[in-house]
């Protein structure tokens, strides 16, 4: 469709053109003519045709302006010597929302359940002898946001960020803290800790994670997904545990 109307845009233009140049062509025409009462046009008497005008020479650049000369305070490229690049918040992750942000309502916020948290792990921690974990709000803050978008549809999605993860999700509304710990501890029987693998089409990440040596603190938190859809629990770990190639612990706990 474009094309044709190029083509007949064009085809318009020829004829318009063309009479266009016949009338100017007639014009120029006439004006070739003499007037028979006018002669020749003579020079004026007072004025060289090709002189200069004596009081006017080529332009002179103002003597107080250097035409390319750059600004002497200031570098086209350098950046400005008091700001540096952008550095992250130090106590928040790059995945976090912003701190001034309204924390959701989730159980992880009251003091018992964050206390029910903490045991829980330890308990499964001492038993392989490992140092009890100390809570860290900040991580506690990570994982209500974290859990409290997955409240309309109660998926089991990891939020990708800096720290170790454990989630669990169980249907109805009366899973507590506690039975969240314990079903990841109950992967203890899927580890084999000579080979330091888990047991064919087993998992055992939610355990080796929690009785991860080098992880030293635990946030968590659990809300109720929207309609009834169950229960989320979100645990988060720094620093995070499950390296490939590394034992959780001492082979010999």
């Amino acid at each position: 469709m474009g094309g044709r109307c190029f083509f007949f845009f064009l085809l318009l233009s020829i004829p318009r053109a063309s009479q266009q140049h016949r009338l100017h062509h007639h014009h120029a025409r006439r004006s070739l003519a003499p007037h028979p009462a006018i002669g020749p046009p003579a020079p004026h008497p007072a004025i060289s045709p090709l002189a200069p005008h004596p009081a006017i020479g080529p332009p002179a650049p103002h003597p107080s302006i250097t035409p390319l000369a750059p600004r002497p305070a200031m570098s086209p490229l350098a950046p400005h010597p008091a700001i540096g690049p952008p550095a992250p918040h130090p106590a928040i992750s790059p995945l976090a929302p912003h701190p001034a942000a309204t924390a959701p309502s989730g159980e992880g916020q009251d003091p018992d359940t964050a206390n029910e948290f903490l045991s829980s792990h330890n308990e499964v921690r001492a038993t392989i002898g490992e140092p009890p974990f100390v809570w860290d709000e900040a991580l506690a803050e990570y994982a209500r946001r974290w859990s409290d978008l997955r409240r309309s549809d109660c998926t089991m999605e990891h939020s990708q960020g800096p720290y170790g993860e454990n989630l669990f999700w169980g249907s109805g509304q009366d899973w507590k803290a506690a039975d969240a710990v314990k079903t990841w501890a109950a992967e203890r029987d899927n580890y084999n800790s000579s080979d330091n693998s888990c047991a064919p089409e087993k998992m055992c990440g939610h355990f080796t994670q929690i009785v991860w040596n080098s992880t030293a603190r635990v946030g968590c938190a659990r809300v109720e997904c929207i309609a009834g859809a169950g229960v989320i629990v979100v645990c988060d770990y720094d620093p995070p545990g499950n390296w490939v190639g590394e034992r959780p612990f001492n082979a010999n706990s």
